[in-house]
């Protein structure tokens, strides 16, 4: 199945009048009544960094024209060697707004700036008609992208909005989520992620409740990357 998308433009993001921000807040958000939270700000974060883009290695992962290689923190997208679906539309809609570019990235306060492979975990913002778009965020919206953090300690100060968007497009069947059907799933009561029945995960585990998966996603949990693999 294919999946179409474009990159925002000004018909499409109602932004409303909004407060001056000071200097160590986040940029002013916008949300669109109609369409829900937007992935659109006024401005880039104090703290956002320039860097020229040398390649884009999927949807959530491309690499600096200095070789550092950056994740997109709080999402994953479909993985291109597994061939999993929507993996290549995923690549497209970062490609087509981050190759050979000049991008900006920010870091979550209190948190590592580097994974266990050196990789730069940042939200990634591009320029569009005047104003920013945080990538992390959009290709969320899209329905490129699941919300994921890897354990509960791992939240973002975007998360809520993160599962605003992931739950919009859930709901608006975009990409990942057009032939999505709810089932049942197991959780922890402190686990980060969701499984089904019979997950070697689970085998010491004990009280585990039973929920439907898109409660578990509006929780914030994201599947075992064991159990449900190509869920």
């Amino acid at each position: 199945m294919g999946c179409f998308w474009s990159a925002p433009s000004e018909d499409d993001v109602v932004v409303p009048t909004v407060k001056p921000q000071k200097q160590n807040q986040q940029p002013a958000k916008t949300h669109d009544a109609k369409h829900g939270p937007s992935p659109i700000y006024d401005k880039l974060p104090p703290s956002a960094e320039k860097h020229p883009v040398r390649n884009v290695y999927d949807g959530d992962t491309l690499t600096l024209i200095d070789e550092r290689r950056v994740r997109f923190l709080g999402i994953d997208t479909p993985e291109i060697k597994e061939k999993q679906a929507f993996a290549q539309e995923a690549k497209k809609y970062t490609k087509d707004l981050c190759h050979k570019k000049d991008i900006w990235l920010t870091f979550e306060p209190g948190h590592d700036r580097e994974d266990h492979y050196g990789r730069l975990l940042a939200f990634v913002w591009v320029p569009v008609n005047g104003k920013y778009l945080n990538v992390n965020e959009g290709i969320v919206k899209e329905g490129l992208a699941s919300v994921y953090t890897p354990n509960k300690a791992s939240k973002l100060h975007n998360m809520k909005k993160l599962l605003e968007l992931q739950k919009e497009a859930r709901r608006a069947k975009r990409g990942l989520w057009g032939d999505f059907k709810d089932f049942k799933v197991l959780k922890t009561a402190n686990g980060a992620a969701y499984h089904v029945r019979g997950c070697k995960h689970l085998a010491k585990s004990k009280n585990l409740i039973e929920i439907n998966a898109t409660s578990a996603m509006d929780e914030g949990l994201h599947p075992c990357r064991t159990c449900l693999a190509d869920a």
